[in-house]
């Protein structure tokens, strides 16, 4: 299994209608939550109708969720495709005047027979029900809202728009997110911290997302945008989200505008979730492409030194200035295989590629 959020997770000690064909270990997740982040419960009781409050089951059905994130992630990295009997706890920690939350999940991680059906739950979409609450039908109709009011590019966001759109995965309105954080970043002298404060919403929303989705959504603007402060964002978060993507990466490498080569050298040294036998001969071949396509742009030669009969080896740049061999430009500033000083360099994603594999090599058999 590809991906750790395909994952399944169920309560009871068996799944029902499907085959244990081995029991691995058991499995847990952990996560200690400060009291401050119910603050805006605590400070305020206006959300709370009928003795509940919105805001306090809101926070507690986030910590849950991430319990089971990574109780999943937790299952993956043992190679199971299942994790039974589901046991999530939450105390309260208290000591010298401060308390925390502290979340609890375990269960037993195990694989399952294979079928040839889809063992998944089937997505939103393809749910239906005999009967309907009104609480699930004012969430679809104000999922429709948001969305016609992001195609038609009013979609205003404040945190309770933020809030819905990442705990119901309305992944129909990342592009026009992604329009409004270039938006942001290009006019961040004007509202400075606005950038870091909209990357971290956006990192939120796009980690619940299906995977598949923004992959192909960040490359794609990776790829296509042409301000540099959007590239670096886009780029760092496929970097903070872990979504190397092999196929992503090559197509950028592919690319016939060495700008864009560039950007996905620099994608090729970020990470995946996990690793194994079969990420030895992906990042083995993008060993070789990095080495095939990055190549000398600089032309070598062999020029008289001054006062001495002796030849030295020098490099001629496009941009017509000669130069020493070991030696950024004078002119444009670049090295003979095009790149800047700050800029990821091919022999340095080639050491790190190397070393890679090696480590995968080493811990798995």
């Amino acid at each position: 299994m590809a991906n750790p959020k395909e994952v399944l997770v169920v309560t009871s000690s068996n799944a029902d209608g499907l085959k244990i064909r081995r029991f691995i270990k058991p499995v847990s997740a952990h996560i200690v939550a400060g009291t401050n982040m119910f603050s805006d419960f605590l400070g305020s009781l206006s959300d709370v109708f009928g003795g509940r409050s919105q805001t306090y089951q809101k926070q507690l059905s986030s910590l849950y969720n991430e319990a089971i994130e990574r109780i999943k992630h937790a299952a993956h990295e043992l190679g199971a495709d299942c994790v039974i009997g589901l046991n999530i706890d939450i105390d309260e920690i208290s000591g010298k005047g401060k308390s925390m939350f502290m979340i609890t999940a375990i269960g037993t991680a195990v694989v399952l027979e294979k079928q040839g059906s889809n063992l998944m739950p089937t997505t939103q979409s393809d749910e239906r029900f005999e009967n309907i609450g009104v609480d699930r039908l004012n969430t679809l109709q104000r999922r429709r809202t948001i969305i016609a009011q992001a195609e038609d590019g009013n979609l205003s966001l404040n945190e309770d728009v933020w809030d819905f759109i990442t705990s119901n995965q309305v992944h129909e309105v990342l592009p026009s997110l992604l329009r409004k954080f270039e938006r942001t970043i290009v006019n961040e002298q004007l509202n400075q911290g606005s950038t870091e404060k909209f990357y971290r919403l956006l990192s939120s929303y796009l980690d619940a997302m299906p995977e598949d989705r923004k992959i192909e959504l960040l490359y794609d603007n990776v790829r296509d945008s042409k301000v540099d402060s959007v590239i670096t964002k886009l780029s760092q978060l496929i970097k903070d989200l872990q979504l190397l993507d092999y196929d992503k990466v090559k197509a950028l490498i592919a690319n016939d505008d060495f700008k864009v080569q560039k950007r996905g050298l620099a994608i090729v040294t970020y990470d995946k979730p996990f690793y194994n036998k079969q990420d030895v001969i992906n990042l083995n071949a993008l060993r070789t492409l990095v080495k095939n396509t990055f190549v000398e742009k600089g032309k070598r030669s062999m020029k008289k030194q001054l006062l001495s009969s002796k030849e030295k080896e020098i490099w001629n740049c496009d941009c017509g200035k000669t130069n020493d061999i070991g030696f950024h430009c004078t002119g444009c500033q670049q090295d003979i295989y095009g790149f800047k000083e700050m800029e990821v360099k091919p022999d340095f994603v080639d050491l790190h590629l190397q070393e890679k594999v090696e480590l995968i090599n080493e811990y798995i058999k």
